[in-house]
């Protein structure tokens, strides 16, 4: 199976403004080359990301409304038209070949002579000048206008500008590792403008993974990664990652607190819990030897063992966690949110930054923080955090909890946009920590 077709059926189950999903009725199985699935990852997602644009100039090449068109056959012809503009190294007939192929391939036999004549126009005419930065550079025009209200409007064109182009791979070393471990034919290690981080070029996924399974390193943001260190964890001491996650920031919190010390992860999901669980148990399992010749065996025990402190639960609230600590000295809430300084890595989240999702997240927040409060002890630290840039999800929610919890003293809160500078070694994803002390 072609990479371009296991990209359509990502693409037909993801849910897209005025794009209908599901069309595909039978299983497209994923390819078997990795060359193959990465080429499909980046049409996925570059469609996502230019999708708007993509709508744009197929009204315009086919000179027919969006809902005239048949719902598959603009997907096909947006992943053609994506190849078009942005895979110079696509051949302009073989992109539009394919697309016609793959019409009949998924029942759309009829609509073989119009998917090709829209292509064939494409290649011939020059697309239209676009000067809606909303439409050109595929951001809502909700959205649009947030970040225009946020930054201004020339900001908000380098904000999206930074959206649409592909991050970097960036790792952290983990404890007592070091850079020469990350080793690997072919790919290519850069230090990153902040300490213990990395930027990888030519990585596979597999040898990502096999750095995380033993203990060399883990793929995070420089953003997210500094927020642990807002957490100011001693040795010794418990903390509680109340939004875990996947457990990147779990796994940073272990580091902190070292072998006297506990952490408890807690996250409604279960695949991401069963997934922490499993990370967990092949860290502990690790040989002392696991990092190099190097590396003396009291080096390994500690990294190996110091795993076997962490707890995970699977639970929405924190009376639904039985038979574990109840207070903790370090509390990270790191909530949902609506990922606004991430949309660099979570494409689709572009199209989720209307009024009525962002009210519905901030009033999660407020209930995951009211249920966790009880959770700190008297002198431990609080930190919120978000992968957001807008105020409602940060400063306001921060000022709400301020109010609401007398017993809670702001400390520190720091914002983050995301960087608009391309140079890799000085990437970083947009974000908000709060830390907030609680009174003895």
């Amino acid at each position: 199976m072609s990479a371009r077709d296991f990209a359509l059926a990502a693409l037909d189950a993801t849910a897209l403004p005025n794009w209908r999903t599901n069309l595909i009725r039978k299983t497209v199985p994923s390819p078997t080359d990795p060359r193959d699935l990465a080429l499909a990852e980046q049409i996925r997602v570059g469609v996502i990301k230019n999708f708007l644009l993509l709508q744009h100039l197929i009204v315009h090449h086919s000179g027919r409304k969006l809902n005239d068109i048949d719902p598959l056959a603009q997907k096909i012809m947006a992943i053609a038209l994506y190849q078009l503009r942005f895979l110079t190294r696509v051949p302009a007939s073989a992109a539009v070949n394919e697309a016609v192929e793959q019409a009949a391939r998924f029942g759309r036999a009829r609509a073989k002579g119009f998917v090709n004549a829209v292509l064939r126009k494409a290649t011939r005419e020059a697309d239209p000048k676009i000067d809606d930065p909303a439409i050109r550079l595929s951001h809502p025009r909700d959205l649009f206008d947030r970040l225009v209200k946020l930054l201004g409007h020339d900001e908000a064109i380098r904000f999206a500008e930074h959206d649409n182009r592909e991050p970097p791979t960036l790792v952290r070393l983990l404890a007592d590792a070091q850079v020469d471990d990350l080793q690997a034919e072919g790919v290519t290690i850069t230090p990153h403008e902040q300490a213990g981080m990395f930027v990888v070029q030519h990585a596979k996924q597999a040898t990502l993974a096999d750095w995380s399974r033993r203990a060399i390193s883990q793929v995070q943001d420089a953003t997210a990664a500094r927020v642990v260190e807002e957490c100011d964890v001693q040795p010794g001491q418990s903390a509680l990652d109340r939004c875990c996650g996947f457990g990147t920031k779990t796994l940073q919190l272990a580091e902190k607190v070292g072998l006297a010390g506990k952490v408890l992860a807690v996250d409604p999901n279960r695949a991401r819990t069963e997934g922490l669980r499993a990370l967990l148990a092949g860290r502990a399992r690790l040989p002392p030897s696991r990092l190099s010749d190097r590396a003396s065996g009291s080096e390994g025990a500690s990294l190996s063992q110091h795993i076997t402190n962490v707890s995970v639960v699977t639970a929405a609230w924190m009376r639904d966690v039985a038979d574990r600590p109840k207070t903790f000295d370090r509390v990270l809430i790191d909530v949902p949110c609506s990922n606004s300084g991430v949309l660099a890595r979570r494409p689709e989240a572009r199209y989720r930054q209307d009024a009525k999702t962002l009210e519905s997240l901030e009033k999660l927040q407020q209930e995951i923080l009211s249920d966790t409060v009880d959770s700190v002890v008297p002198g431990g630290l609080l930190i919120y955090s978000t992968c957001s840039v807008w105020r409602e999800e940060n400063e306001a929610i921060a000022k709400w909890f301020g109010e609401q919890y007398s017993q809670f003293e702001l400390v520190r809160e720091r914002s983050t946009l995301p960087s608009f500078d391309p140079d890799p070694k000085r990437y970083h994803d947009g974000g908000y920590v709060a830390v907030f002390a609680r009174k003895s």
